[in-house]
């Protein structure tokens, strides 16, 4: 073999290494993978771990109550299911959207019964291609906060043009929300309470990664639009928030090492509504602010949606 064939043989080796983690990266953070999520929350049922006591008692709370089963066709034909719990003809609802590979208990552990118990009804959604919903791939707010409008909309429909809404959204699901208040929104949704949202799809999987493999991370981007049929670019909260007039609380643990906390204060700074506001909570990990904190997050929260309600 001539030397110089060396270079380029080297640079096709590295190529395919890079395409073949992009692809195994993409499978792991986009596809549905229904039975090893399935399986992870068969073996959380048994973890007597205080946090997770407390979500299978939201469980609990949330599989009780009365509800209508509420079914919505996606733009891109894509079956999708909510949970509508009414509270006492109350026009005050919340909509819960959660997070990656979750459920709205799982997510909205404590923070589910806070704010039903404080009044509010409530459309829990299950985020495509998750839980009771259709679909093969998530796309981190980028189609889900498409399905988010639809949600709104047949809310409007169903139960009166003189519904209040809020948006509420934790880890993916704050994305989701936060992508939405980017677009044109009905006057009935009042405000937004984003829980521990990325900047963007692109600086969560640099972070998620710890900044490691950036070729593969470069190809994902073609691979999710071959696949997902999704552009990086439609899952940029960051983007969104500059276009927003949604009032938005903003809520991050500081201890968050899987969204990094500092994306908090990006959102805060790049949003372009003139009502915002930030509430840090101590101490909590990822996803878990109304958890570890349940009263200090309803003493912040439920104010925020008394006074836009």
């Amino acid at each position: 073999m001539h030397w110089y064939w060396i270079v380029p043989i080297a640079l096709a080796a590295v190529l395919l290494i890079a395409l073949g983690i992009a692809g195994c990266m993409f499978y792991y953070a986009f596809a549905a993978n229904r039975k090893a999520i399935e399986k992870v929350f068969r073996e959380r049922e048994q973890d007597p771990a205080p946090l997770v006591r407390m979500r299978y008692r939201t469980k609990e709370y949330f599989d009780a109550l009365p509800f209508d089963a509420l079914t919505l066709t996606a733009k891109d034909g894509v079956n999708l299911s909510a949970r509508f719990f009414p509270n006492g003809g109350t026009k005050k609802v919340a909509i819960l959207c959660h997070g990656w590979h979750s459920y709205p208990w799982w997510d909205f552990g404590k923070a589910f019964d806070i704010v039903y118990d404080a009044g509010c009804a409530v459309l829990a959604v299950f985020q495509r291609a998750q839980g009771e919903s259709e679909g093969r791939y998530l796309t981190y707010g980028a189609k889900e906060s498409e399905d988010l409008l639809g949600w709104i909309d047949l809310l409007l429909a169903r139960y009166g043009e003189d519904l209040s809404i809020a948006l509420m959204g934790v880890s993916m699901g704050a994305a989701t929300v936060l992508c939405a208040t980017g677009k044109p929104l009905p006057k009935q949704v009042k405000c937004a309470v984003s829980d521990c949202a990325f900047t963007s799809a692109k600086d969560q999987f640099k972070a998620a990664s710890k900044g490691r493999f950036p070729l593969s991370r470069l190809l994902g981007q073609p691979i999710a639009e071959l696949f997902a049929h999704m552009r990086y670019r439609d899952a940029s909260p960051i983007d969104a928030v500059k276009r927003s007039k949604t009032p938005t609380l903003f809520v991050h643990g500081d201890a968050d090492a899987f969204v990094p906390y500092a994306m908090m204060q990006e959102l805060f700074d790049a949003c372009a509504a003139s009502d915002k506001a930030t509430w840090t909570s101590p101490g909590a990990v990822h996803a878990e602010a109304a958890m570890q904190n349940p009263d200090e997050y309803a003493a912040h929260v439920l104010p925020w949606l008394s006074a836009h309600l």
